[in-house]
């Protein structure tokens, strides 16, 4: 029977990383930006509008047509890219805080049930992960995100999935037990493999 066994604290960073790179939360980020950028845009067609409005009549002259068509863009475009920047700022510190806050409360409720260290088991003839009580088989809808400092687990989809991790530093065996994992989830098919966000052939 093939078992390696994780054994580690848990940590802020560690949920941190987990619901950073969730796939529903990377769905929100993204149409999250889509908002931003389309929200710029109507911005831009709005300003470049009034602006225009205000300009004098057009010339023949090429500098006066400039002063009066183009400059007018230029400071509706110019306007329209503060604010995009502004609210990209603000999109971000409000997920990041959001994202924060949500990884604390996670440790501190597994913290609870678990005391001050997790154990995940893997069991290779089961072909699953162990937490406790739980037993997560490696299926299709398994998803493994890579970081550098932790390997993030996401089974099932929407906001409710099933998500673990297991951080990456520790002792030589435990080292030695998360390269075992990367290399044996890295040719399972049908697991969804990422390292960094980059998808792998």
């Amino acid at each position: 029977m093939q078992k390696k066994t994780f054994t580690f604290k848990l940590s802020d960073e560690g949920y941190y990383e987990l619901l950073k790179y969730m796939p529903y939360f990377r769905k929100v980020h993204f149409f999250g930006n889509i908002g931003v950028f389309v929200i710029s845009t109507v911005l831009f067609l709005y300003y470049n509008h009034a602006f225009q409005e205000s300009a004098s009549p057009s010339s023949p002259v090429m500098f006066e047509f400039i002063l009066q068509v183009m400059f007018p863009a230029l400071l509706a475009f110019g306007l329209s890219l503060v604010v995009h920047f502004l609210l990209y700022l603000y999109f971000r510190f409000r997920i990041n805080a959001f994202l924060k806050k949500s990884a604390r409360r996670l440790k501190e409720k597994y913290q609870q049930a678990f005391d001050e260290e997790y154990m995940i088991v893997f069991d290779q003839d089961q072909n699953a992960f162990l937490l406790g009580n739980r037993q997560h088989r490696i299926g299709q809808n398994l998803k493994v995100v890579s970081t550098s400092k932790h390997l993030l687990f996401y089974d099932g989809d929407g906001k409710s999935q099933t998500k673990f991790y297991i951080p990456k530093d520790g002792d030589r065996v435990h080292q030695e037990n998360v390269a075992y994992i990367k290399d044996y989830l890295m040719k399972t098919s049908g697991v969804q493999y990422e390292e960094k966000g980059k998808r792998l052939p």
